[in-house]
């Protein structure tokens, strides 16, 4: 398991950090804001670098302010904030620390495992969160290695899911204590699984939008929420209508009436051309009952899209998402992505897999 300073790779992969202005949290607070950022470190050497690097792009930085560290361990900076936002500060190359800048001024100090800043309530939270997760990581490498030496493997991974799922529970009492704090986005990256926890995310996303409504990275996590409650169970599937292998444009919404599969795939997707044979199976059988098929390719290539149907011997309708503009609409991050939808086109199953779709259209048609 990777300490929280590693998180961070995968923080900056997934999020395209960007500034926005905080009214709830802090009425007072007027950007641009000039800041100081000060610490006192341990084991440091004299001339070390100090670099805040504030997060441009995914996976891209900028360097807006450095210093170095004198024969004490000191430094000290003056930044000029422009809105809050999500920063790293990085010492001497040896450690990286994630931090949000707003209007107030800031300490860092050594800790147990790597530095602490305070100075401000959304730092203050953020330290809880890395030693949480810093915790979690300890006590699942321990695990890791107990299995590799365990004669009852599916006793650790007993254990292991139970870790899992208590870091998961703690998460979520962590963003009803963020309470809409800016630092709640660095929890919603942590939840994988945002459906299964979709309740305590959406309330988390309300409270953002309200806090920061100006913030870009707000308003594309509200985007991935919409998303998901597109998709969920219960919930009317989303118009699509795209061209054919013909040309030809063809709408979901003419197939109201059966059970219809929306089966979001590629012709280089390898899970998705394995899972066609299983499809192809419970389309033959149960095509004459009411049950249809509508692929949707996310193929770049349509030449590559059109073998693949012929040489998987697809015969239900398939279209091309030639912007992904449908895959956008409906979240999909993975392929293959299904939703099994009822004949009046409300979601009823999503990701049938394997024998699952012939056991669900089993119950719903007969045999």
């Amino acid at each position: 398991m990777k300490t929280f300073k590693y998180s961070l790779i995968l923080l900056l992969a997934l999020f395209a950090i960007s500034c926005g202005s905080s009214k709830e949290n802090d009425t007072k607070a007027e950007y641009p804001a000039k800041i100081s950022i000060s610490g006192q470190l341990e084991g440091i050497e004299k001339g070390a670098k100090v670099i805040l690097y504030s997060i441009e792009n995914v996976g891209g930085k900028r360097n807006v302010a450095e210093t170095t560290v004198d024969e004490k361990g000191k430094f000290s900076f003056d930044y000029t904030v422009p809105k809050i936002g999500l920063y790293t500060i990085n010492i001497d190359n040896q450690a990286e620390e994630i931090l949000v800048l707003e209007d107030k001024d800031l300490s860092v100090s050594s800790a147990p495992v790597g530095y602490e800043i305070s100075g401000s309530r959304e730092n203050e939270l953020l330290h809880g969160l890395k030693e949480m997760y810093d915790k979690y990581s300890e006590e699942g490498s321990k695990l890791q290695q107990e299995y590799a030496s365990s004669e009852n493997k599916e006793e650790v991974i007993k254990k292991i899911k139970a870790m899992q799922d208590a870091q998961k529970a703690e998460l979520q009492q962590k963003l009803k204590k963020f309470d809409g704090a800016y630092v709640s986005l660095v929890v919603l990256n942590f939840l994988n699984d945002k459906e299964a926890y979709f309740d305590v995310i959406n309330e988390t996303v309300e409270k953002l939008e309200k806090n920061f409504p100006d913030d870009q990275l707000v308003k594309e996590v509200s985007k991935s929420i919409d998303a998901i409650k597109a998709t969920r169970i219960g919930a009317m599937a989303t118009e699509i209508n795209l061209p054919s292998v013909e040309g030809k444009n063809i709408a979901l919404s003419d197939f109201k009436g059966n059970y219809v599969m929306i089966d979001f795939w590629a012709s280089w997707c390898r899970p998705c051309r394995m899972e066609n044979p299983n499809v192809l199976r419970a389309y033959n059988k149960y095509k004459s009952k009411g049950f249809e098929v509508y692929g949707v390719s996310i193929d770049q290539d349509q030449n590559a899209w059109k073998q693949a149907i012929q040489i998987d011997h697809i015969s239900w309708t398939q279209v091309h998402d030639t912007n992904n503009e449908a895959a956008k609409a409906y979240g999909v991050e993975s392929i293959p992505f299904t939703l099994l939808l009822d004949k009046e086109g409300k979601i009823i199953a999503k990701n049938l897999r394997g024998n699952a779709l012939e056991e669900k259209l089993e119950e719903l048609l007969g045999k």
